[in-house]
């Protein structure tokens, strides 16, 4: 290798592909910037653990393992300010500054992590939500989200067309665009299908996109050496042959699952209490995992973290660490989730509604009854649903979608003619009588929604 003492190895194909999917990919030679050269030939690198190639000439990202077992890492001098100063944070801590990832894209994209943390800029949405999804509190700004991960991740890989993949300890999740994309991930596993199973999602070592690429057929994915045998492998150059391992036999036709994860359990109904904030700002001004307060203003309290700070939730669903010493509590009854109170609702209707087997309606009391209104209480007891629509209200805007044309569309499940389908023979008329009684509330929400709008 040009400028290098020594040979260059590596751990897997991993670090390996990760040059060779980078857009400084030539005919003949993948090119290393002239610092880690420098550093390969007069340091103690054992090999390079990561290598990640962004948009601009000198924006990357390498990761080493030195002969003394530590890690090193460098960086390019026009990497995304943002990224910077989640380096900036990290390095000073060894622990964190050994597990340190990034992974660069298009357009200044990126995504970092380190043990827990982690921040990104650029990437497609359903990443970003994802990721919000499984930390623990996360915060957005205009610049840069930041989160703190329940677990820890393995890889994340992305191409501007909304293609990724991501691997971790909470599990695996992937969506990918390209019809060739779908056709490799199902040649990778023995039932020829693109949902495998947790145990044959355990076998991939890389899964990697060129985000740099003209579209999401630019990819690798490799799993697990076994018995002294080539890895299979499915690696996929645009408007070029798909290379593949012998031992991978083709599938004849793929399933087109567009957006796929793997199956887990939903969400139980998370609980909050509501506080008053008692000042502006943060106790710590250098700490961005402190949530920034505005005095007088309602917010969530969700989780106590011990010595008395929680994770809390203000305006616009941005979460962070908050002390207790800056919260007035409003009282210490607990309050449904209405998000992940939806999400279970969801999950429960698909599996109740099955054609002529329902034999009870529902009883929708138990997602929400949160309403204190006296007038409401005869229609929440006296009910077979046992809902107000103000209960309704707040259940249904947990899906993030709540608007005048989403409850027009949902209420149609509750027409009593089409919800007699799922009813069995001896107990149709009654759960019509109550399926009667949401459609009637759905309509109430919908006037309401309408009169909003026009305001």
């Amino acid at each position: 290798m040009p400028g290098s003492s020594s040979p260059l190895r590596t751990d897997t194909p991993r670090s390996l592909l990760r040059l060779i999917l980078s857009p400084v990919l030539t005919t003949n030679s993948v090119q290393l910037p002239m610092e880690v050269l420098g550093d390969i030939s007069s340091k103690p690198v054992r090999k390079i653990t990561w290598a990640s190639y962004g948009s601009r000439p000198d924006s990357w990202f390498f990761a080493y393992e030195m002969t003394d077992g530590t890690s090193a890492f460098q960086v390019g001098e026009t990497i995304p300010p943002a990224l910077q100063q989640f380096i900036d944070r990290v390095r000073p801590v060894a622990d964190l500054c050994s597990a340190l990832r990034v992974q660069l894209g298009d357009n200044d994209s990126f995504f970092a992590w380190a043990k827990a943390s982690w921040a990104c800029h650029g990437v497609p949405a359903a990443i970003e939500a994802e990721l919000c999804h499984l930390s623990g509190a996360h915060m957005r700004s205009a610049t840069v989200t930041r989160g703190s991960l329940k677990g820890t991740l393995s890889q994340v890989t992305w191409h501007g067309d909304g293609s990724y993949f991501i691997g971790g300890q909470q599990g695996y999740f992937w969506h990918f665009e390209s019809s060739i994309a779908h056709q490799a991930w199902a040649r990778l596993w023995s039932s020829g299908t693109a949902a495998p199973s947790l145990t044959e999602l355990a076998e991939l070592v890389l899964v990697a996109l060129n985000p740099h690429a003209p579209v999401g057929e630019t990819f690798a994915l490799i799993k697990k050496q076994h018995n002294a045998q080539e890895a299979p492998f499915v690696i996929s150059f645009y408007q070029d042959t798909v290379y593949t391992a012998e031992a991978l036999e083709p599938v004849l036709e793929a399933q087109d699952t567009r957006l796929q994860h793997v199956e887990r359990e939903p969400e139980k109904p998370k609980f909050f209490r509501w506080a008053v904030s008692k000042r502006t700002g943060r106790p710590h001004l250098k700490d961005s995992w402190e949530l920034e307060l505005e005095k007088g203003k309602k917010v969530k309290v969700w989780e106590d973290m011990g010595k008395n700070w929680y994770i809390v939730e203000a305006g616009g669903g941005v979460r962070g660490w908050v002390h207790g010493t800056w919260l007035a509590f409003c009282g210490s009854r607990v309050h449904r989730d209405p998000r992940s109170t939806y999400q279970q609702f969801q999950e429960d209707m698909r599996r109740l509604l099955v054609p002529g087997q329902l034999r009870d309606f529902p009883p929708l009391r138990d997602y929400m009854s949160e309403c204190a209104k006296v007038a409401c209480q005869p229609l929440r007891e006296g009910t077979q649903p046992g809902i107000c629509v103000h209960d309704l209200q707040t259940l249904l805007e947990g899906s993030g979608k709540y608007s005048y044309d989403w409850l027009r569309e949902e209420r149609n499940v509750w027409h009593p003619d089409k919800f007699a389908r799922y009813c069995h023979a001896q107990h149709k008329e009654h759960i019509k009588t109550s399926a009667q009684e949401v459609f009637v509330l759905y309509g109430v929400l919908m006037d309401m929604c309408k009169q909003q709008e026009e305001e």
